[in-house]
């Protein structure tokens, strides 16, 4: 059914076929491979066919009548079938080649050559259930299945050939190059490969230039390669275009004069030396070239050389390949001339051989079309044993026809050996391996040109490409020019520089750092450290700046600690006194139980300073943030408790002579400790709600300074609203004191040591705000705290110590009980007040009569008594 509709639909569109004379190459056999090759050049004016192609056409056509014919004699590949063969030409014309495909009724067609021919031909195809085997077919888009579904090919995809080019520039670090390449699918693919890749190579394209083959004149070509010239300053010129093409760049070039200024590199379509004439050779010597791997084809040039006119009952092209090698006359022709006037050779002369004297060269590329056949042999020869039976011979009725998609399916898979003995198979059911030889084109020392094989891109172990050059063979201009020339237009930056690109050339570059704090995402970008961060030394990244906080070393901390330590040791000494001599009478008026806790409270503001400059924690923070409110309220609650209780029974305006509530040491303490409760309330509740942590500061981008929470806005100076509201109301009950007996007296001392600590905090405070340096902060804090002990135990214990111990003599009930001067109150030296009181209700009468008071119940009851 299919084959009849093909045959409906090849009538519909040719209904005069049969008069139409088709040349074609023909092998008998059971089973029939088809073949398009360009046996002609494409024509030129009109015309669908040119002159014959020796080289790119015959060669190609007889490597495949050559493998069949090998196949055929080799008894373990298809045991009883012989493969046959019908070729036709597509004078490498995409509508030409199209007329002939409606020849097609085979097993599979090997072909076409060119790739823009290839897609034409794959595209009608896709319609049919017939594989297509192309030879030399690279561009990347016949590698999809969903517009090609029965498209193979033995050369690998172009996207491995762009890879194998962009490896040679960067082994030779061309990193500024220019590109032409052709409007065809060939070229245009190829380019967006070369340009998709480039990156990753580190190339950049300059000034890409797309030529149209049919519209192009020679001075379109010529402005091509005069606008690289003048425009650029590369010296590597990459081509991705077909043969002709190419040597119409090579001629322009030769017309400009500039070709010995470029190395010219260019894809698989470049021209063998034969198509090259001399005027070119100068233009060209150096080049590189990146072709299909070289592996010459076993047996086919004894083949070849050994072919006779006879051959023409295969292949009809072989007598005009003939006449055109031989460049001779048949019988025929030559009856018009004379022989040994005009030297005409006769084609028929036994003597006349194909030999590589007289010009005979195989082509690089023959071995793929030797894999192309051998893959149709062999999944045919899978399918046989599988369908038929191991051991059968000839082909089954399930063979007759071979099924489509069965066969398909075995072609997918096959697997063999190619002509190196390596394994081949295609690779995502499409592609051939990647398999390059890179050529260099080399003068000689008898003066010839000649491409050499200096490398090859193939995979390694690994099944990974590699790029291996054998430096020791290339040349660049001359027998002994080995050094080629650089193509860059800057040089690399150093790893903590950008490119800046030019705007004239965007292949060209400025260098330009990325700046003290900035480190380099790619070559063209810079972005910022985050805060805490400095670039690395090689500015490909960031790394932590080293934490900054107040250590111990830190001499400023020295200072500090020593105070602090001189201060606890002072404390203990103060402590110390006032425990022994606790039960004299000046220690006894002070209040022991309160000046304990003044003592404690002073020993707390020593002991913060050691966490204050402590390396920050959520511990110390902790204590901290804690301990700046609470050992100022332990001093404050202390004092104030103690001054408000010397008031409350020393101005007493009603002179009753019943006890004061509340005057008890216990009772003193509890009400000390409701005053200390508060703040211990407040701090707790401050830390459950904002729980300490530690943070980093930046007051400089160069700083990373380790801080606690809280310590940078200024918010540890809340904790003190408090304790200066104790401070406020101790001056207030001090003041009302100044008048009260010498002993309980203090009105001095406490509002010294207040105003001092109001100084302090005027000092301190606004230091400590404003301050933006961490090291300046903390050992304000810590003197703070530190002087603020030092003004208590110098304002309030001092001056009784001295007294204890240096004047011992004031140390007595009558001096601590003597009236201060300007004092309203009754007591006096002359009256004083004893222990041993009568059991009436004594009274002490002031010195003019006019008031009286009994303060002896008093002193007793609260225990006041000296």
């Amino acid at each position: 059914m299919l084959i009849a509709s093909l045959f409906e639909f090849i009538l519909s569109i040719e209904p005069n076929i049969e008069n139409v004379r088709v040349l074609y190459a023909n092998v008998t056999g059971d089973l029939v491979l088809g073949g398009l090759f360009p046996v002609h050049r494409k024509g030129i004016n009109g015309e669908n066919c040119g002159a014959i192609q020796m080289e790119d056409g015959i060669q190609p056509l007889e490597a495949m009548l050559y493998t069949i014919e090998r196949i055929n004699k080799n008894p373990e590949i298809l045991p009883g079938i012989q493969l046959g063969a019908v070729a036709f030409d597509t004078c490498d014309n995409p509508t030409y080649a199209l007329d002939r495909v409606f020849y097609f009724i085979k097993v599979a067609i090997l072909g076409a050559e060119s790739s823009s021919v290839t897609i034409q031909v794959a595209s009608v195809l896709a319609l049919f259930p017939i594989p297509q085997i192309s030879y030399m077919a690279t561009s990347p888009f016949l590698s999809s299945k969903e517009k090609f579904p029965r498209f193979f090919r033995t050369v690998p995809s172009d996207v491995n050939q762009a890879r194998a080019m962009l490896e040679v520039l960067r082994q030779f670090q061309w990193t500024y190059v220019s590109v032409v390449y052709t409007d065809s699918e060939y070229g245009d693919h190829g380019y967006e490969m070369l340009v998709s890749l480039a990156t990753d190579y580190s190339i950049c394209f300059s000034s890409p230039h797309r030529i149209s083959k049919d519209r192009f004149k020679d001075d379109d070509y010529d402005f091509v390669v005069r606008t690289i010239a003048e425009k650029t300053d590369v010296k590597v010129v990459v081509l991705f275009a077909e043969k002709a093409t190419t040597l119409r760049v090579l001629e322009a070039a030769r017309r400009v004069d500039v070709g010995s200024r470029f190395v010219w590199l260019c894809s698989d379509a470049w021209p063998d030396h034969n198509d090259i004439n001399c005027q070119q050779t100068t233009v060209l010597e150096g080049a590189l070239a990146v072709q299909p791997l070289y592996a010459p084809l076993s047996g086919f040039d004894e083949y070849f050389t050994g072919l006779t006119l006879d051959h023409e009952q295969k292949n009809p092209w072989f007598p005009e390949f003939w006449q055109t090698y031989h460049n001779c006359v048949y019988v025929e022709e030559a009856k018009y001339f004379s022989s040994k006037k005009s030297g005409l050779i006769n084609c028929r002369d036994p003597k006349l051989k194909i030999k590589r004297s007289n010009g005979y060269k195989q082509r690089r590329f023959l071995h793929f079309v030797r894999d192309a056949v051998y893959a149709v042999a062999y999944a045919l020869h899978d399918m046989q044993k599988n369908v038929c039976g191991e051991n059968w011979r000839g082909l089954c009725d399930k063979m007759r026809p071979p099924d489509e998609d069965i066969f398909f399916q075995y072609l997918t898979e096959v697997s063999f050996k190619d002509e190196a003995g390596n394994g081949f198979g295609f690779v995502d059911a499409v592609d051939g391996p990647p398999r390059y030889s890179i050529l260099n084109y080399q003068r000689k020392v008898n003066g010839s040109y000649h491409w050499t094989v200096v490398g090859n891109y193939t995979l390694n172990e690994r099944e990974q490409p590699i790029l291996q050059l054998d430096r020791d063979k290339l040349r660049f201009r001359g027998e002994q020019a080995t050094e080629f020339p650089t193509s860059s237009c800057s040089h690399p930056c150093g790893s903590n520089r950008i490119m800046v690109r030019r705007k004239e050339d965007p292949c060209c570059w400025t260098c330009q750092s990325c700046g003290l704090y900035r480190y380099k995402v790619d070559e063209q970008r810079c972005e910022d450290c985050i805060l805490g961060t400095i670039p690395t030394e090689n500015g490909t990244g960031c790394d932590p700046i080293p934490e900054e906080f107040v250590e111990y070393s830190n001499p400023w901390a020295i200072v500090a600690i020593t105070i602090a330590v001189c201060g606890i040791g002072l404390t203990m000494f103060v402590c110390s006194v006032f425990w022994i001599y606790r039960e004299t009478p000046m220690i006894k008026a002070s209040g022991r139980e309160l000046s304990f806790l003044l003592l404690l409270g002073a020993f707390g503001c020593f002991s913060m300073t050691f966490a204050v400059v402590a390396k920050p924690s959520v511990e110390t923070c902790a204590i901290v943030r804690f301990g700046i409110g609470f050992c100022y309220t332990v001093c404050y609650a202390a004092l104030t408790t103690k001054i408000n209780r010397i008031h409350r029974i020393f101005n007493d305006p009603g002179r009753s002579p019943h006890k004061r509530r509340f005057t008890s040491p216990r009772s003193q303490l509890t009400i000390a400790s409701m005053l200390i409760l508060i703040e211990i309330v407040f701090d707790v509740s401050w830390l459950l709600k904002e729980q300490p942590a530690v943070e980093h500061s930046y007051s400089r981008r160069s700083a990373n300074v380790r801080i606690c929470r809280g310590s940078e806005n200024g918010s540890y100076v809340i904790g003190l609203f408090y304790p200066f509201l104790l401070t406020v109301a101790s001056t207030f009950y001090a003041i009302k004191t100044r008048k009260c007996p010498e002993g309980f007296n203090e009105t001095r001392c406490i509002a010294f040591a207040n105003y001092a600590t109001i100084i302090l905090w005027l000092a301190f405070v606004p230091l400590y705000l404003a301050s933006t340096r961490n090291v300046i902060k903390v050992i304000t804090l810590a003197l703070s705290l530190s002087l603020n002990g030092l003004v208590q135990l110098i304002c309030l214990f001092l001056p009784k110590v001295y007294v204890v111990l240096i004047k011992p003599e004031k140390n007595t009930r009558e001096l601590v009980m003597a009236r201060h001067a300007g004092s309203s109150y009754p007591t006096t030296p002359c009256t004083p007040i004893t222990p041993e009181l009568p059991s009436g209700l004594p009274f002490i009468i002031d010195r003019d009569r006019s008031k009286s008071l009994s303060f002896a119940n008093h002193f007793r009851s609260d225990k006041i008594s000296l």
